[in-house]
């Protein structure tokens, strides 16, 4: 029996695997939970004939009525329902790429609105989980709920730019793709929709493309380097930066903040995600010294 369901849970993971853009860039977290059901969802909505926007929308409602659930924090059950909510819009928000690999319907615009929509989810659960606290604290912590949210986007802005830049350099494709400049960034369409997300997007990647200690010189070099000495770029490239897709993961991925946001309000106490979700925003500083450090001695090794 137990041999049964170990290799039905290795059939599906292998399933899994096929589904995923890059193994290297996988946090376990999200191949063994997220994605790992998040491919049940897929077939589904394959079945449904669903795209992946109908299941991102699916995610949205989900995930924002889960936030806004955050509110209850001293009704046990009540919270409880919204961290069941909002992990599941997790799962559905691997779903939704992982239909569109399934499907050949990836694009452009697909990727934006699911960043969007993600980005909609934690602002329901910051809104939600902080104005249980204002009775508690008064009307100022409102100021700590807006610098810790834009702290969590700057960390997750950082760590999606590496994450990234290794499915583009390593992994050898456009899914990666992150302007050199933000000159690069274009509409993908005319219509209403398609401006609001250019200009969404170019307020988001601009900030990546700022926010990195890569210049575009250095990251234009790197992209050279991996396509005309892939044999000697690629193995150095994956020795130092896969260890740091970790550290950024830890300190920007949504997986790290979705989990905390979840378990401080099961406690009654997102105050306490607020505060050290903006304390351990300081440990950009390490990770950006230890990564220019990388990156200047990858470019010196294979330059000179």
């Amino acid at each position: 029996m137990l041999n049964y369901f170990k290799r039905r849970y290795q059939n599906h993971l292998d399933k899994v695997l096929s589904t995923i853009k890059l193994i290297d860039v996988e946090e376990r977290y999200d191949l063994h939970f997220s994605r790992f059901y998040g491919l049940y969802f897929a077939n589904a909505a394959k079945w449904m004939k669903m795209t992946p926007t109908q299941v991102s929308i699916i995610s949205l409602v989900i995930g924002v009525v889960g936030g806004s659930l955050f509110y209850y924090q001293d009704t046990l059950w009540m919270v409880a329902l919204g961290a069941f909510l909002v992990t599941w819009a997790g799962v559905l928000d691997s779903a939704d790429g992982q239909l569109a690999r399934m499907t050949g319907q990836s694009s452009e615009l697909g990727r934006q609105i699911d960043g969007l929509i993600d980005n909609l989810v934690f602002i329901s659960c910051y809104i939600g989980g902080t104005m249980y606290l204002i009775p508690i604290y008064g009307y100022w912590i409102l100021l700590l709920m807006v610098a810790a949210g834009l702290a969590h986007s700057y960390k997750a802005g950082l760590y999606e730019f590496y994450k990234s830049e290794y499915i583009y350099l390593v992994g050898k494709s456009q899914a990666g793709y992150i302007p050199l400049t933000k000159d690069e960034i274009k509409p993908t369409g005319d219509k209403w929709h398609h401006r609001i997300m250019h200009y969404i997007n170019l307020d988001y990647t601009g900030k990546q493309i700022s926010s990195t200690t890569r210049s575009p010189e250095e990251r234009s070099k790197m992209r050279e380097l991996a396509e005309n000495k892939p044999q000697e770029f690629d193995p150095l490239y994956k020795k130092w930066n896969f260890k740091m897709l970790f550290w950024w993961a830890w300190l920007g991925g949504s997986n790290t903040h979705r989990n905390a946001m979840v378990i401080s309000a099961l406690f009654g106490r997102f105050d306490i995600y607020l505060a050290a979700s903006l304390i351990w925003t300081l440990g950009y500083l390490p990770l950006n010294i230890m990564q220019r450090k990388y990156d200047q001695k990858l470019l010196k090794e294979l330059t000179n």
